[in-house]
């Protein structure tokens, strides 16, 4: 070895080694998988003790009386409900939250442009795994042309947690939250349970959920995603990649 070869200082092998820590990826993703873990076991406790495992539990007394208020009061509502139970169903949301994630993709170049994403998919599993315990059905209202029903509503799936009040509430709560961590405000957050109570407002309009779905649903959808604006404040492109090469290292 040369003389300048003993004097010359080590390099890392790329510049994303040098930049991305595993930890910084990791430790976020645990949060994300904690607090996962965590909304289903309250889901399924509260399903057990509150809501009836098939419904008709203690909560009963209010939600009775709540949907019955709602089909009293509703007439001027009828309308913007439907359309929100149409364009924010499983599938549009879907599809508006992918389209969401490429844009931010091409313009952010960070992993926060998962967070439409994630957050999205998170809560509707969530809302898949706790309905998969507690089977608790519809209001009678949820099925034109039931009495009260609203033409054109069929719902017939399990109603605890209200899907809608999840997935829409992490997504509102997700995307704005990010955008109050970084510049440290606090009018985000309003705006998303603003959007939130409405979107759960309508699914009581239309008679398909009640009042504890939504209730319940709201605060599913607010952990889920202010845990997924915290989670991705803190990762880069850069860890996410030094955690493949150290896999790849150990399996290789």
């Amino acid at each position: 070895m040369s003389e300048s070869d003993r004097s010359s200082p080590q390099l890392p092998e790329t510049a994303a080694e040098e930049i991305g820590q595993p930890w910084r990826a990791i430790r976020p993703g645990g949060l994300l998988i904690g607090v996962a873990v965590a909304i289903f076991v309250v889901g399924v406790l509260v399903g057990f003790v509150i809501i009836g495992r098939h419904g008709g539990g203690p909560i009963q007394s209010w939600d009775g009386p709540i949907g019955r208020w709602y089909l009293h009061h509703r007439d001027l509502l009828v309308g913007v409900s439907k359309f929100v139970a149409t364009y924010l169903d499983a599938l549009p949301l879907g599809i508006i939250c992918v389209f969401l994630s490429v844009i931010l993709g091409l313009t952010l170049h960070s992993p926060r442009a998962l967070i439409p994403i994630v957050a999205f998919f998170g809560g509707e599993f969530e809302v898949f795994a706790i309905r998969t315990v507690i089977h608790r059905h519809r209001p009678p209202t949820a099925n034109y042309p039931a009495p009260g029903a609203v033409a054109g509503v069929h719902e017939t799936s399990y109603s605890f947690p209200s899907g809608h009040s999840v997935a829409v509430t992490a997504v509102l709560f997700a995307l704005l939250g990010c955008v109050a961590l970084a510049g440290r405000i606090w009018w985000p957050w309003i705006i998303a349970l603003i959007g939130s109570l409405f979107v759960i407002d309508t699914r009581l309009v239309l008679g398909v959920h009640w009042f504890s779905d939504v209730a319940f649903g709201l605060l599913f959808g607010i952990a889920w995603g202010i845990t997924v604006a915290f989670a991705a404040r803190q990762v880069e492109w850069a860890d996410l990649l030094a955690v493949v090469r150290r896999d790849l290292k150990r399996l290789a």
